[in-house]
């Protein structure tokens, strides 16, 4: 329901009166008079629209209205119009009003057709519904009605025409409750917002009799007295929709009729009606009336003035017939309401405020006679007429209205058949309510005192009020607004004599009436009791009225007689009023009302001798007779008298006008005071009505509120229904996304090859070192035009497989389900940012929730999104929890400190732009301070240093922290991680690692490697620094920039693109940077000598140095997509990289020695220089003039673009910011330190999985041994370093140090980070977690925080976990009974369990460590893996990497993305099923083992993108593999195999040759099991017999061994 902000037309009047109002009493000083008191001027408007009158719309100055209350002498107003700033309600429910200010006429003449049109149809569905809803109500069965009408359907929020139907159905306590909440009144209060109409009139009435009766239909009255107090107040609501009913006259005519009627019939009722405000909407109605007098017929004019008058007397008889002293507050109440309306500026509302007023004290005091002259016999049997009879009269009344238009002849008969009817209505009025029958009759105390104030408030009026010439007239003497001015300027005249009579008519019922009452005095009355003996009672009871207000009558006729005289009255006025004082010739009467305590008798005297001798001559004979009969009656009452033929002396001149003066004075005086008066009770009476309108107001506000809060619920119901289908609709989207991935694959059942994706991308999720390795299937979306022709397709648009599902997109984005998320949680810190990737920067929010981070992109689009499918890069929209965020760091972006890097545990990063450091650094502080368990804290860059100086970490691995504290990010391309050019031979055959010459100069910057080059740097040095010494020219548009060396940059977009171009999602970066076109063919990356040659000797802008990808991505260097680059100048095509004759063509060797020279003893002890240039005090001041290594100012932090005023030097500077390139932050101030040693000093390598910080736990440092001559494991390259692991050709031979039997075969051996080794029971799978590392302090400690033996294998198909030794196993997962288990494998970091099952399917549960549950480990949502057609044999977790490796019978091997859960590829070519497979956690390498077909064993290496390496052949079956786990670069990785014999054999990782066999004599069984220890000092093996040997190097044996922990079958037994 709309606000209801109408507060005081229909508020309803208290029913017991505050007191008695004071009134004045008499003249002079004993009383003062008490009336409503003159206001300042108000201004009477009505709303500037009423639907359907146009002609009030266009004259809206002549527009006047009560209003519902107005301005106070203090300013402020009670109430008001209702107006757009008062409302209080929204805009959009404002606009739908029938009703609007002035204020609002030009806003809502500039509405739109479009937005009327929409409102209509709106309006027009809801009405439809409300009757919808009306018939069902009415067809409900009773079962249901309380659930419906209690619970659901609300009488406070249906509109009127259900409330019939809703209460025609409600229960009495429902309808109490209504009545209780002031329904009727608020609901009045609504209406009047509305036009009225006939309908909705006629509701009310329906609801008051019980069955449709129409307004100008009869009804009986005896229906109306006998209905109950609910139907009765269903008649209130009729009084908001009066005033609003003016555009139909008839209409209003008819509703006032109706009101008449139920005055007559009820006295309850019409106190009802008063109670709610009927005296006020007659008076804003008869306000509205005037103002709309020209734009209106004046037959319905004065058919309407009419109606309103005949109601105010019908209230009048009600007010003065009831007993109760509240009763006569009402003719005061109206008295006050009409002397305000008095105050109009327009004259015709003035003149009749006046004439009612009058009208209505006539009305009552003719009352009173007529109470007090009737016999009760009489009344009693005149009041037992027929029904019949007031049916005809009210018949009379409809049949008058029902012709609307009058000739003038006839509109004086019309209005008097009116009068004569409504006045034949209120005699039966006047006869019930006078009859005995009446139970509220008033008693004769009380009507002597109200005939007491009538008379006060009579004579008050006179006296003071400017009575106009025609103040009767208004009401009773017909206008036709049709007559022109002077037409009604004759009229006026002819009818002024009469209007005086009616004038004098009043006035001598008032002497007669007052006289009479002062004749009766105790004597008097005795003459008349003897005279007429046989008087009736009622007769008498009317004398003995007379007789108790004959002090008033003696008050009041002395103060009419002297203002009759007086001289401020005309003399027109004072010869009328000679008429009358003839009458009173009674010496006894004019004696006591000329008593001399009141002077009246002075006065009179004084006034009577001033006309006799001022107006002499304009007196008739008759009047000055009068004169001095009066004047003798004067005398003998015993005043002064003065005769007037007597000769006026100037003394006696003087003194009577000095009297005259005083006089006249204090009736200014009296006249004041009765004003203030009637101010005060003015006042009185609106502060009153406030406390009403507040009343209803708040009443109004409370179920407002309660309404709203209803409403608010609902629509949160409603929402969240709403939002519960959007969340179901989502989650069967998301749900069937994972089903097409899973199952349309190329080894899934609904597999399409037409739509499925072939080409590869580079996958951003990073590896170890911050290595991206892995690629990703994606759809290749670039032209065949940049293709090979061969390698071209149909130029068609490919959807992925199943896209028809998804054709409704609403529901099926990435970003739908980042805002689902974000939506159902607490957001704490709500963000602007930019999330920078390489292919795009995406302005959008960050949300912090309670559980995680959410960023939402901008106008999120609703295609399908799938980071693995449909586009080259990952969703823009995203979210993670805390929980996965492993690093924070501040960062630049565009050269600004405002940006965040968030590094997550799948190996994701995300770099967040902010508006300025400030938002920036709130951000970053609040990221903090969330609970991130799994956070790592480096610490500074001197331990990073020193960590490296110790050689506990490798070049590559300092270089790549380097670059990360330095800001370098793989998102942002300006930025891109940075390393050096290592070599310089690029086109020998072979190459000596050890040889200093076949590097390159890390002392210089990369463009001078030779001196020519250097001495012309220098000289456009020392040139760009005169220039900016002399300053800016005038005719230079640019200003000089500070002197540099290079005009380009080692490291930009540029510079990424142009090495990645073959390499999707670069490729299509490329073309966007290069205006859609590859670059010139000898300008391509084709080379790496032309490359080296370029940026070292050749060229000077081409200052480039390399990208990390160099040193372990050889898929960069092949044209795998076959895009077309073009033929260079001599001819050759441009397809892979031209590699150097030492790499063999080979791009993986070409990384793997390139990695080794990386570092090379040289290189280790000369790249601190290099790290000077770059990260170091090099980089910036005189140092780095001196070192020539100054780049163009827009390449350095600090540069502020907004201090530049000029908008085009403002664009440039910005242009260069995103195009040359970005120094990166400054890491040292001073020269950095230089490693000693020839060699990385370690003991051995951990596995990069286990983190950085572990693997520095068990670097330890060692004495230098003595030289080992070993084979190079490349003929042709020297210096290649095999490593520190157990079996390493360069490492002493290994020996047996640990040999321990079992008894039971192991399943499998574990090497665990804190150098311990598991060996588990064939169905067993051991679960930890990892404490978390802290930081370098507490490096050299592992803990583990948890760990379990989950077991599988029981006939119930439940996984068991046992967690501590002294108590049993508790269940855990329930598998399905269709897929049994036989294979487990656990991810620590994620808590990923994956089983295999026997039919083929894996099964990834979700897990969450928790306290609260017996396994303190608890399954979160699982999903299904389909791939196989058989039963899953083994399953390979590779976590550094993040994939999976799963084989099974059919002789598949598949790689699956941890990550994303999904399919990646099958490794293709195994004749028989793999037996056994590992991977490498440096590289992500796979080793895959297969029977073959002659005997013996088949050995595959493969690349992590699943490339094969190559194969071999072994004459023994190889039972078990694992990779060594040494860092690239400083050992050559080898795959151990576990033979049939009982032998190890080793293979090179880089070319599958054999490299050493380990035996152990004592020992033949074949070796099930083998692994690495974490830090590669051991290596373990277990045989078939449960017997478990461990091997360490010769020159180790003294080191302390790995603890060994047993799991076997019996663990799980209890």
């Amino acid at each position: 329901m709309e606000e209801l902000t109408k507060k005081l037309d229909l508020a309803k009047e208290e029913p017991e009166g505050s007191g008695k109002t004071s009134e004045d009493q008499g003249g002079g000083t004993e009383r003062k008079p008490s009336e409503d008191g003159t206001g300042p001027e108000s201004s009477h408007k009505r709303p500037d629209k009423l639907n359907g009158l146009a002609p009030f719309q266009k004259n809206l100055s002549s527009c006047a209205g009560l209003g519902l209350a107005f301005s106070l002498q203090g300013g402020s107003a009670i109430a008001r119009w209702p107006s757009l700033a008062d409302k209080g309600l929204p805009s959009e429910d404002w606009e739908h009003l029938a009703f609007s200010s002035s204020s609002e006429q030009t806003l809502q003449g500039s509405e739109s057709a479009a937005d009327r049109s929409t409102e209509d149809c709106i309006v027009l569905v809801c009405c439809g519904l409300y009757q919808l809803l009306r018939q069902v109500l009415l067809i409900l069965p009773d079962i249901m009605l309380p659930d419906v009408l209690d619970k659901i359907i609300q009488p406070e929020i249906l509109i009127v025409l259900l409330l019939n139907t809703y209460f025609n159905r409600a229960t009495r306590e429902q309808k109490e409750k209504f009545l209780k909440n002031r329904g009727f009144s608020l609901l009045a209060n609504q209406l009047y917002l509305h036009q009225g109409t006939q309908e909705v009139m006629e509701c009310f009435v329906e609801m008051l009799f019980g069955q449709s009766v129409g307004l100008d239909e009869d009804f009986d009255l005896e229906n109306v007295k006998n209905a109950g107090l609910f139907q009765k107040w269903c008649v209130i609501p009729v009084l908001g929709l009066i005033e609003n009913s003016l555009y139909d006259s008839i209409l209003l005519h008819h509703s006032f009729c109706f009101l008449l009627q139920l005055i007559h019939s009820c006295s309850k009722m019409t106190d009802m009606l008063l109670d709610n405000g009927l005296l006020y909407v007659l008076c804003n109605t008869l306000a509205a009336l005037n103002g709309l007098e020209t734009n209106i017929c004046s037959d319905d004019y004065r058919l309407l003035v009419c109606d309103i008058q005949q109601l105010f007397v019908a209230v009048t008889i009600h007010a003065c017939s009831s007993s109760g002293s509240q009763y006569f507050r009402i003719i005061e109440d109206l008295m006050v309401l009409l002397g305000h309306l008095q105050k109009s500026k327009k004259e015709t509302t003035q003149d009749m405020a006046i004439a009612l007023q009058f009208r209505v004290l006539q009305a009552a005091i003719e009352f009173i006679k007529t109470a007090g002259t009737q016999d009760s016999e009489e009344l009693s049997n005149s009041f037992n007429l027929p029904v019949t009879h007031h049916q005809a009269i009210f018949q009379k009344c409809k049949s008058i209205a029902a012709s609307r238009k009058f000739s003038v002849a006839q509109l004086d008969t019309s209005l008097t058949r009116i009068s004569t009817i409504t006045s034949d209505e209120l005699s039966m009025m006047l006869k019930q309510r006078l009859s005995q029958d009446n139970p509220v009759r008033a008693t004769e105390a009380e009507l002597i005192q109200r005939l007491q104030r009538i008379t006060v408030l009579a004579t008050n009026r006179f006296i003071y009020q400017e009575l106009s010439e025609n103040f009767l007239d208004v009401i009773e003497g017909p206008v036709d607004s049709r007559l022109s001015v002077s037409q009604l300027e004759e009229c006026v005249k002819v009818d002024q004599q009469e209007m005086h009579n009616h004038r004098n008519i009043f006035l001598k019922e008032m002497f007669k009436m007052m006289t009479e009452g002062i004749a009766l005095s105790a004597v008097l009355l005795s003459c008349i009791f003897r005279v007429q003996p046989r008087l009736s009672t009622s007769r008498q009871q009317w004398k003995r009225i007379l007789s108790s207000c004959k002090d008033t009558f003696r008050v009041q006729l002395g103060r009419l007689l002297v203002d009759a005289v007086s001289p401020a009255r005309s003399l027109r006025e004072r010869k009328q009023a000679l008429e009358i004082l003839t009458e009173i010739n009674h010496q006894d009467i004019l004696r006591d009302c000329l008593s001399p305590n009141l002077q009246h008798g002075p006065k009179l005297s004084l006034y009577l001798f001033e006309l006799i001798h001022n107006h002499k001559d304009e007196l008739t004979n008759k009047e000055e007779a009068s004169v001095e009969v009066f004047m003798n009656a004067l005398k003998h009452s015993g005043y002064k008298y003065i005769p007037p033929n007597v000769s006026t002396k100037p003394d006696l001149i003087k003194a009577m006008k000095e009297d005259q003066k005083k006089y006249e004075a204090e009736e200014n005086v009296n006249k004041a005071a009765w004003e203030k008066t009637m101010t005060n009770n003015r006042q009185t009476l609106f502060q009153r009505l406030d406390t009403k309108s507040k009343d209803i107001s708040k009443a109004a506000g409370d179920i407002t509120q309660a309404v709203s809060l209803s409403q608010g619920m609902e629509r949160k119901k409603v929402i969240q229904h709403i939002r519960g289908m959007y969340k179901t609709d989502l989650s069967a989207s998301r749900h069937w996304q994972e089903l097409i991935q899973q199952l349309t694959h190329d080894r899934a059942l609904w597999y399409d090859p037409a739509s499925y994706p072939t080409s590869w991308q580079l996958d951003p999720t990073e590896g170890p070192n911050r290595e991206r390795r892995r690629l990703q299937r994606c759809y290749l979306t670039i032209p065949n035009k940049y293709l090979l022709k061969d390698r071209q397709k149909p130029e068609e648009v490919i959807n992925p497989p199943l896209a028809y599902l998804f054709e409704d997109k609403t529901h099926s984005s990435h970003s739908s389900t980042v805002k689902d998320k974000a939506a159902s949680e607490h957001i704490r810190v709500n963000r602007r940012c930019i999330n920078v990737a390489p292919s795009r920067e995406t302005p959008g929010e960050l949300l912090l929730g309670k559980c995680g981070m959410y960023f939402v992109e901008d106008n999120a689009s609703d295609t399908i999104e799938s980071s693995s499918f449909h586009g080259e890069t990952e969703p823009a929209s995203f979210s993670w929890t805390f929980e996965e965020i492993k690093e924070v760091h501040r960062r630049w972006w565009q050269l600004r400190d405002n940006a965040v890097e968030i590094f997550l545990t799948n190996g994701r990063t995300l770099l967040l732009a902010f508006d300025n450091t400030k938002v920036r650094d709130d951000v970053y502080h609040n990221i903090l301070t969330n609970n991130l368990p799994n956070l790592l804290e480096y610490g500074n860059i001197t331990a990073l240093t020193h960590l490296w100086y110790t050689g506990q970490i490798t070049n590559f691995e300092y270089l790549t922290h380097l670059n990360k504290h330095a800001g370098r990010s793989f998102n942002d391309l300006m930025q891109y991680p940075v390393f050096p050019f290592i070599l310089s031979d690029y086109t020998s055959e072979t190459l000596d690692l050890n040889d200093p010459s076949v590097y390159r100069n890390l002392l210089k910057p990369i463009a001078v490697q030779s001196k020519e080059k250097e001495d012309r740097y220098v000289d456009t040095y020392k040139y760009l620094e005169e220039e900016y010494r002399k300053g800016a020219r005038e005719d230079d548009p640019m200003p000089p920039v500070q002197p540099y060396h290079y005009g380009s940059h080692y490291s930009n977009s540029g510079t990424v693109l142009h090495f990645l171009v073959r390499m999707p999602p670069f490729t299509k970066m490329f073309l966007a940077y290069q205006d859609q076109s590859f670059d010139i063919p000898d300008r391509t990356f084709h080379s790496t000598n032309t490359t080296w040659r370029l940026s070292s000797y050749e060229s000077m802008t081409d200052v480039k140095e390399l990208i990390p990808e160099f040193f372990y991505l050889p898929e960069f260097l092949v044209n795998r997509e076959g895009f077309d680059f073009g033929v260079r100048q001599n001819g050759e095509r441009v397809n892979h990289v031209n590699l150097p004759p030492w790499a063999r063509n080979d791009p993986r060797l070409f990384v793997l020695i390139h990695r080794q020279a990386l570092e090379s003893d040289h290189v280790s002890q000369t790249i601190c220089h290099w790290i000077d240039l770059v990260f170091g005090y090099k980089q910036k001041g005189k140092a780095s003039v001196q070192a020539i290594n100054v780049f163009h100012p827009a390449t350095y932090f600090g540069m502020d673009v907004s201090a530049v005023e000029d908008p085009v030097q403002r664009r440039a500077l910005e242009t260069m910011i995103k195009t040359y390139g970005q120094t990166p932050r400054q890491l040292f101030h001073t020269a950095h330190v230089s490693r000693p040693g020839s060699k990385l000093i370690m003991e051995g390598e951990l596995p990069a999985a286990m983190g950085l910080l572990v693997q520095f736990a068990f670097r330890e440092t060692k004495e230098h041994t003595k030289e080992i001559v070993y084979p190079s494991p490349l003929s042709w390259i020297k210096g290649l370093k095999w490593g520190e692991y157990v079996g390493s050709p360069s490492a002493p031979d290994p020996v047996v140090c640990f040999s321990q039997p079992h008894g039971e075969r192991f399943g499998s051996l574990q090497a665990l980070p804190t150098r311990a080794i598991c060996g588990l029971s064939r169905k067993f799978c051991l679960l930890m977690i990892f404490s978390k590392e802290q930081g370098v302090r507490s490096m050299h400690s592992t803990d583990i925080q948890w760990s379990a033996i989950l077991s599988w294998g029981y006939a119930d198909n439940i996984l068991r976990l046992k967690s501590k030794q002294s108590e049993p196993p508790v269940n855990f997962i329930q598998s399905s009974q269709f897929h049994q288990v036989t294979s487990c494998a656990w991810v620590p970091d994620s808590c990923q369990l994956f089983t295999g099952s026997k039919r083929g399917v894996i099964t990834a549960y979700m897990n969450r460590f928790t306290s609260s549950t017996p396994s303190e480990i608890e399954m979160e949502w699982q999903v299904h893996l389909y791939g196989h057609t058989a039963e899953i044999t083994s399953l390979f977790v590779c976590k550094p990497y993040s994939i999976m490796i799963s084989v099974s019978q059919d002789g598949t091997c598949i790689i699956w993305d941890l990550n994303r859960l999904c399919y990646v590829q099958s490794l293709a070519g195994h004749k028989s099923p793999v037996t056994a497979v590992s991977a490498s956690e440096t590289t992500g390498d796979i080793a895959t083992v297969c029977d073959s077909v002659g005997g013996g064993s088949d050995l595959r290496l493969w690349t992590v993108n699943g490339d094969l390496v190559g194969h071999v052949h072994c004459r023994e079956i190889i039972c078990s593999v694992a990779f060594s786990n040494q860092p690239e670069g400083v050992s050559i990785n080898v795959i151990a195999g576990g033979l049939e014999n009982g032998v190890v054999r080793l293979w090179s990782t880089w070319d599958l040759k054999p490299v050493r066999e380990i035996t152990f004599p004592k020992s033949n069984k074949p070796i099930v099991s083998l692994t690495f220890s974490c830090d590669g000092h051991h290596l373990y093996t277990a045989n078939n017999e449960g017997t478990v040997i461990a091997w360490c190097r010769k020159d180790q044996q003294r080191l302390k061994l790995p603890m060994f922990y047993s799991f076997l079958s019996s663990y799980a037994a209890g």
